[in-house]
């Protein structure tokens, strides 16, 4: 299991960074409110996933991937529900690109980490 749990984290490394990158560049074009919106819609896919990451490489957690990872939709359906009641007047573009930018991020993270660790092994 070290090595999902050691591309895991390079995806989500990956991705943590790509949102960086999404939330500066909405600070400098569309302001301070925009960049936060931004943080936070990725925020809602990335906090799960890092709980998913981390129940999936465990042990046990092969068997209960299906589980876990309709649990990890749930929690973010959840958090976008609780920001957007809580926070109407958000900026909802900068949230969704936020959201997209882990969303697309995370899978070619991880295609990544998995094509570098096979690389490694041949070698």
């Amino acid at each position: 299991m070290a090595p999902v749990r050691q591309q895991l984290k390079s995806a989500l490394l990956y991705s943590t960074l790509c949102l960086a990158v999404c939330t500066v560049g909405f600070g400098l074009t569309e302001g301070f409110e925009a960049a936060r919106a931004a943080f936070l819609g990725g925020a809602i896919i990335l906090v799960p996933s890092v709980w998913l990451a981390h129940r999936v490489a465990s042990t046990q957690g092969a068997q209960y991937a299906t589980a876990v990872a309709l649990v990890r939709f749930s929690l973010c359906g959840l958090g976008f529900a609780l920001l957007f009641v809580l926070k109407p007047s958000i900026h909802a573009f900068a949230v969704f690109i936020g959201a997209a930018t882990v969303l697309m991020a995370l899978p070619i993270a991880t295609g990544m980490a998995q094509r570098l660790n096979s690389g490694e092994s041949r070698h």
